[in-house]
């Protein structure tokens, strides 16, 4: 006779067999839906989280393309801008050099600069007139702040100027205020000495330069610089040292006008 447990088995055989039985007329499984929930369940997770972990990844690389374009947008700005400000300049500079254009007997010709002298001591520039516009050699080279220098060599379309801190340059010069008289003579180096100026002469820090006139070459009143040291004691001979700084900058010089 049969045990109770083997009884109950074959029980819960057929019973299992008679369940599929009755779930396959339907057209659907009770085995598949109890383990397929689960499955969708934990496959829907595993996407979410793999969603979740790409989207900042994402986010990044669309941060980083707006900020290319962003600074592709600044840099172009800033090439306008600079643009725009480089025009403002030489429109403000060809402005003071129309300025100097008013005094007709002593103008002659606007001229930009082509060239500079290469080396440490020859302070020089070429300029894009010549004879044809009048400029003549010994004739003067003067800025919006004031001496630039003198024609040295001219010919047709170009023209030499010596500047006023090369050491081969000199000129007639007087202070603004006291007319004490000395010679303004070039270094090699951004400032100038003013020589021939007796030890009895005050002369201090701040005065201003300009030509007199007295050489023939320059014409009277150009201002050229003002005094940044006066001193008694390394003069040589009965005449002070007096070190004098340049209103214009020969370095940059861009545009000059020639007077005569």
């Amino acid at each position: 006779m049969p045990s109770k447990k083997t009884l109950l088995f074959f029980i819960a055989v057929i019973f299992s067999f008679v369940l599929m039985t009755y779930q396959s007329r339907k057209g659907h499984f009770l085995s598949v839906d109890f383990i397929g929930g689960p499955l969708n369940h934990l496959h829907g997770a595993s996407n979410s989280l793999t969603e979740a972990i790409k989207r900042p990844f994402r986010m990044i690389a669309l941060r980083e393309k707006e900020n290319i374009e962003l600074i592709k947008k600044i840099t172009e700005l800033q090439l306008e801008r600079e643009k725009y400000q480089e025009a403002l300049l030489e429109n403000k500079r060809l402005k003071e050099l129309l300025s100097l254009r008013e005094d007709k007997k002593k103008y002659v010709a606007s001229a930009e600069v082509i060239a500079r002298g290469v080396d440490n001591w020859t302070h020089t520039l070429l300029i894009d007139k010549g004879t044809k516009e009048g400029v003549a050699k010994d004739m003067t080279a003067i800025t919006p702040r004031g001496l630039a220098g003198k024609i040295t060599r001219v010919s047709d379309s170009y023209a030499y100027i010596l500047l006023l801190n090369d050491i081969n340059f000199s000129s007639a010069v007087r202070l603004q205020g006291s007319r004490v008289e000395g010679v303004l003579s070039g270094t090699g180096s951004r400032r100038c000495v003013m020589k021939y100026v007796p030890f009895e002469e005050e002369v201090k820090a701040g005065d201003i330069v300009i030509t007199s006139g007295l050489d023939m070459l320059f014409p009277a009143g150009i201002p050229a610089g003002y005094v940044t040291k006066a001193d008694k004691t390394t003069g040589t001979g009965n005449f002070q040292y007096i070190e004098v700084q340049p209103f214009q900058d020969s370095a940059k010089i861009e545009e000059v006008v020639i007077v005569k």
